[in-house]
């Protein structure tokens, strides 16, 4: 049986892939240039593109054609509650260096692109979180202890690491807390980009615990073209949430690319009189 003409290129590009020729990042040929180097039609290159986005060695970019993705990294994402990491600071190691201080709990831009900010270590910046006014959600008045449909401060975070997307988050605060102080919007005042441990701190309330409860699951559509993942592709959805005492204070959701990192939590032991 001949094989279809679609799988014959498929199989050659992914070769090519394979051999370096495409690297994670470089854009494919287009459409027509794949048909006439093949010598096929249009659609046969087309269906070659599907084949291989399917398998998720490649990518397509609205506007901008089709890239080749990176390959799964075993690069690792450390969450910390030791006294001096109580921040819930993100750290990238294996191949780079660390994400610090705060990066999930206030800065990047959920504004997907080219990176076109400041580089700070590897970490890239730019602009201010987004943040708006809004009753807050039913899951979300009962995860931070509020009645239903109480106002809350809602912002989105993009961090990126090397140029891209490691983690989005959607935070969630109190207008009964924040608002009217200082720290109200976390891209904006005093503390702006500082973490959550921070900007509460500042006004008076002292955050003694962190929980997070981890989900793998897929992308949902906005989430794969937020981090640039194909549809589909696993992630961690971490359930987080900042308390004082046992007042809820904060309440996020972290989404990391599963083909990107690998989450390692460090857990503190103390004996068991340490604070009698």
């Amino acid at each position: 049986m001949a094989v279809a003409a679609y799988r014959t290129v498929a199989e050659d590009l992914r070769r090519r892939i394979g051999d370096g020729e495409f690297t994670p990042g470089d854009p494919l040929p287009s459409r027509a240039e794949l048909a006439r180097s093949y010598g096929v039609g249009g659609n046969v290159a087309a269906a070659a593109i599907r084949a291989l986005a399917a398998e998720g060695l490649v990518k397509g970019r609205m506007g901008r054609g089709v890239f080749v993705r990176e390959r799964s990294s075993s690069r690792t994402m450390a969450r910390s509650w030791t006294q001096e990491r109580l921040q819930g600071r993100l750290a990238v190691t294996g191949g780079g260096a660390d994400i610090d201080a705060g990066t999930d709990a206030g800065t990047g831009s959920v504004v997907p692109g080219d990176d076109d900010g400041p580089v700070d270590d590897g970490r890239t910046v730019r602009g201010t979180p987004r943040s708006t006014t809004g009753e807050a959600p039913e899951e979300i008045a009962r995860r931070l202890g509020l009645a239903a449909a109480e106002p809350v401060i809602r912002s989105e975070y993009l961090i990126t690491r090397d140029g891209r997307p490691a983690m989005f988050c959607v935070s969630w605060e109190p207008l009964g807390i924040t608002g009217g102080t200082p720290v109200s919007l976390p891209g904006a005042g005093p503390m702006a980009g500082s973490s959550v441990v921070a900007r509460m701190s500042y006004i008076g309330f002292r955050i003694t615990r962190s929980t997070e409860t981890v989900t793998a699951r897929t992308a949902t559509r906005a989430e794969a073209d937020v981090l640039d993942l194909a549809p589909g592709a696993p992630v961690a959805a971490i359930e987080r949430t900042y308390y004082a005492g046992t007042r809820p204070l904060e309440t996020a959701d972290l989404v990391v690319p599963g083909e990107r990192f690998r989450l390692a939590y460090e857990i503190p032991a103390e004996p068991a009189d340490a604070h009698a």
